[in-house]
């Protein structure tokens, strides 16, 4: 089976679990939860391709999904993904088989991923690597030395420099171990890498001049002040504490084609590439990294010393760790994140215009309809004389005028029945044939629900579903054209003991598949990585206000206003905006030939503090 993902997500009472996403060659995935009292006897993988062969692997459902989870005499063995490399089987048995028939799948495998699996998109090269950032490096270990108790340095390179300037650990009191002289000699591409808590064990028992894959590297921003220079910001590196996300160090073998790249790499390094000095190492792109905020973007140093609380806050996924906006827009889709940003801008800036029908079933989205339009499609329906012969019923009965005005308008009213009595009006649905909008909204104002009807050929039908199926004082609630088989009014003969009337059972017995209020914006979101425009589409979670009230409503308007005013307030630097921390998904959208990546937020909600 072809390795998708690593996580490594429990290490309490020493024991550790390991979850693998696995897929075969008919594209079949299975999540695996791997549970060990020791480390190594979980499978040894290195990245994303690898291919394993389990043994003793259980299959069960849970929570309707089926999984597979270790069982009494599990086993592993673990390859290279990589085209021709070597096969040699990666195992903590002592004892294990390993046929020519399975050394043929494993090549077939290899074939198969080759065109299905993309590499890893965590593996990133020093050259490649921006702040604020996890992600998997490939590298050689040139010195090390303990800083204190519960950190400690690795000094690695993987023969490319930063873009940025790398921070140095003072190391005048420590005792480093490795080539001074041949340290020295690559310090323009070397890094240092502070490893803290469970990991400190394992980079003390490292040996110089290994090759590593460390999991999970973070780059933050550091404020250096130098008496040549002005204040400048240099890159960290730090492996922090845990085993989220495969958080770790492992070395590779000799064999490991990684390593023999990696080799390569080393041996064609330009070795004077930069110049270090007063602890910072200094490249040729620093002018642009000191001035990154100049442009209206986040100040990078902003974003590591502020410690503001966020505006927002999430609802689910807490797990997932932040993403900088610069790695998520150098990835495929779909994918989902938790990134930290400001607000630079957002559409639609009139507020009630981001008000927009849509559908749960096609994904159709509409403008809500205007007065004038709705008064329209009222007026067109009021022109047939309602039919006589579809009055008072065991349903509903019935009463009918003829209008002073506007050619004797026929107007028809039908109050449905409750066990055959007629109820109070504020409990009362009324069917109305042939009234106009003003009408319909006085009597909405007396009566509990009002149906706009017409008369078929059989039975009262709901008049068109261009105007709202169903009005509640001064809520109007929309059907969908494309989705909904309407059915005759008389249906409703299953509701009239279940009242109140309730708009989803209205439109369920009716055949309508209801519409619902949602807002729709794009925000411009910026972290001081990047920049990136992601989706809103949301009906009362991420402002905690009701789309379906808000256009009727002028509080609410104005909390919307309020919301978006300290998200976005304008006359400040962006600096001053308040954070937001969100979950966005990426998805590709396809139009005609072309396909691009586009983002939305979810799980996301104004906290209650801002509202």
């Amino acid at each position: 089976m072809m390795l998708s993902k690593e996580k490594i997500i429990s290490q309490e009472k020493k024991n550790y679990c390991s979850v693998v996403t696995i897929v075969d060659q008919t594209n079949v995935k299975l999540t695996c939860l791997l549970f060990s009292g020791n480390y190594e006897a979980l499978p040894i993988i290195y990245k994303n391709g690898d291919i394993v062969r389990f043994h003793r692997l259980k299959i069960q459902v849970y929570k309707k999904e089926t999984q597979g989870i270790t069982s009494s005499g599990f086993a592993s063995l673990t390859f290279e993904g990589t085209l021709g490399a070597p096969i040699i089987p990666r195992t903590s048995s002592k004892y294990f088989n390993f046929t020519a028939e399975d050394h043929k799948m494993v090549e077939a495998l290899r074939v198969w991923a080759s065109t299905h699996i993309s590499p890893s998109s965590t593996l990133v090269k020093l050259c490649d690597v921006q702040p604020l950032q996890y992600f998997d490096l490939t590298c050689q270990l040139l010195g090390k030395a303990e800083v204190d108790g519960a950190s400690f340095l690795l000094k690695v390179w993987d023969g490319t420099r930063t873009p940025f300037p790398s921070w140095r650990v003072l190391i005048q009191d420590l005792v480093l171990e490795g080539d001074l002289s041949h340290i020295h000699r690559l310090q323009n591409l070397t890094i240092d890498i502070l490893v803290y808590d469970n990991h400190v064990q394992v980079a003390k028992s490292l040996k110089v001049g290994s090759f590593l894959r460390i999991y999970s590297l973070h780059t933050k921003l550091q404020s250096v002040n130098s008496e040549n220079q002005a204040t400048l910001l240099a890159l960290e590196f730090h492996l922090h504490g845990g085993t989220s996300y495969g958080r770790g160090i492992r070395v590779l073998p000799e064999s490991n084609s990684d390593v023999d790249q990696l080799k390569k790499v080393l041996e064609s390094a330009d070795l004077t590439a930069n110049q270090c000095f007063d602890g910072i190492c200094h490249s040729e792109h620093e002018g642009s990294f000191r001035t990154l905020s100049s442009s209206g973007s986040v100040s990078l140093y902003e974003v590591e010393r502020c410690q503001q609380l966020s505006a927002t806050i999430l609802t689910d996924h807490q797990y997932l760790e932040k993403t900088p906006i610069c790695a998520i827009l150098k990835q495929k889709a779909p994918q989902q994140y938790r990134i930290r940003a400001k607000l630079r801008s957002y559409k639609p800036r009139i507020l009630f215009q981001s008000v927009k029908l849509h559908c749960p079933k096609c994904h159709a989205l509409q403008e809500v309809p205007h007065e004038g339009d709705l008064d329209t499609i009222l007026q067109e329906g009021a022109s047939k004389t309602p039919d006589t012969n579809l009055q008072n019923t065991s349903l509903y009965d019935s009463k009918m005028w003829t209008t002073a005005d506007q050619g004797e308008r026929k107007v028809a009213v039908h109050f449905v029945k409750n066990n055959g009595i007629l109820p109070l009006s504020n409990d009362c649905l009324i069917l109305i044939e042939g009234g106009t909008l003003g009408e319909i909204y006085k009597l909405a104002n007396k009566f509990h629900s009002v149906i706009p009807v017409r008369s078929g050929h059989e039975d009262l039908e709901v008049l068109d579903l261009s105007a709202p199926f169903l009005i509640q004082g001064k809520i109007h609630h929309y059907g969908c054209k494309q989705c909904s088989t309407l059915r005759p009014i008389q249906n409703l003969n299953s509701l009239v003991n279940k009242t109140p009337w309730i708009p989803s059972s209205v439109a369920e017995v009716l055949g309508i598949v209801p519409l619902q209020h949602v807002f729709v914006m794009t925000f411009t979101l910026d972290d001081g990585t990047g920049v990136l425009e992601a989706y809103l589409m949301d009906s009362d979670k991420f402002f905690q206000i009701p789309a379906s009230e808000i256009l009727i409503n002028d509080g609410l308007q104005q909390s919307m206003d309020m919301i978006m005013d300290m998200f976005c307030p304008s006359g400040i630097k962006i600096d001053a905006y308040p954070w937001l921390e969100c979950f966005i998904k990426s998805y590709n959208v396809t139009s005609g030939t072309e396909q691009q990546i586009c983002y939305q937020i979810f799980d996301t909600t104004v906290a209650e503090d801002v509202i």
